[in-house]
């Protein structure tokens, strides 16, 4: 995937989808009280919420970095090691295939005006536009887009 795939990914929501499936879990070896969690890429719903918070984060991530490459690498970084769930859950979502990839739009359309105003404040940002050729900041921004 190029490095900005990940951001396609998101940002591209498309045409309406069926609704997901739903996930099954047996619960009768759990507690009543105990929660149940799903890997994200089997909560899309969830894993949708989560990109939204990761893309925004990362646009002020950028905006606080406010043209220091050195900065935005570094919190680009963190960026990734803080949602390093999130990105391993897109990962899987791309090698699963079309529907599964369409089933993760469908859960993004809600979000939509969300992910593409940060989306575009990402791509215009001055501090993008600064560090697109510092190495440093090119690695970080693979690894948020799942490359590394």
């Amino acid at each position: 995937m190029t490095r900005w795939g990940a951001l396609a990914l998101i940002v591209g929501c498309g045409h309406a989808a069926p609704p997901a499936a739903p996930v099954v879990t047996a619960t009768h070896q759990s507690p009543p009280d105990a929660a149940i969690d799903a890997p994200l890429d089997e909560d899309l719903d969830a894993l949708a919420v989560r990109a939204v918070k990761m893309y925004q984060d990362w646009q002020h991530a950028l905006d606080e970095a406010n043209g220091d490459c050195a900065a935005a690498a570094t919190k680009v970084n963190a960026l990734a090691d803080a949602n390093a769930d999130v990105i391993a859950a897109n990962a899987r979502i791309q090698r699963a295939g079309h529907d599964k990839i369409v089933q993760l739009r469908a859960a993004l359309e809600p979000h939509a005006a969300e992910l593409d105003a940060s989306a575009k404040a990402i791509v215009q940002s001055p501090t993008m536009a600064a560090c697109a050729h510092d190495p440093a900041f090119a690695r970080a921004v693979d690894r948020i887009g799942g490359e590394l």
